[in-house]
């Protein structure tokens, strides 16, 4: 019965961490692409230093939590980090597509068929 009792915990702490994980990830990523969005008209170095700078500081912000004493920090700043910049990133590939993307021209005059002309 014990051992059962410590399965079962096993499995909801780590559904538990799963589901954390996935909620940090999504909110970096969510960061990201608002970063990319809000700062349109700035320049494009502009734009990659403002990005890196608002993906590095939430994990900052956790590596100084954890204390120095933490030897996983890098590993539990890199994945949110990672997501902030991966989000921005397709973004910012997105718009560079967008923006070489040829367009089709319109017609001048649309082709018009006679309802006899073979078809």
């Amino acid at each position: 019965m014990g051992l059962i009792l410590l399965l079962i915990a096993l499995v909801l702490g780590l559904a538990l961490a799963f589901v954390g994980l996935a909620m940090i990830l999504t909110a970096s990523a969510v960061m990201g692409v608002g970063t990319v969005a809000v700062s349109r008209k700035l320049p494009l170095w502009a734009r990659i230093t403002l990005l890196l700078t608002a993906a590095a500081a939430p994990a900052v912000a956790l590596a100084s939590s954890l204390g120095s004493w933490a030897a996983w920090q890098l590993g539990a700043s890199a994945p949110p980090f990672l997501a902030t910049v991966a989000a921005g990133a397709a973004v910012f590939a997105f718009e560079a597509h967008k923006r070489r993307a040829p367009g089709t021209p319109a017609r001048a005059w649309p082709v018009r068929h006679a309802p006899a002309a073979g078809r």
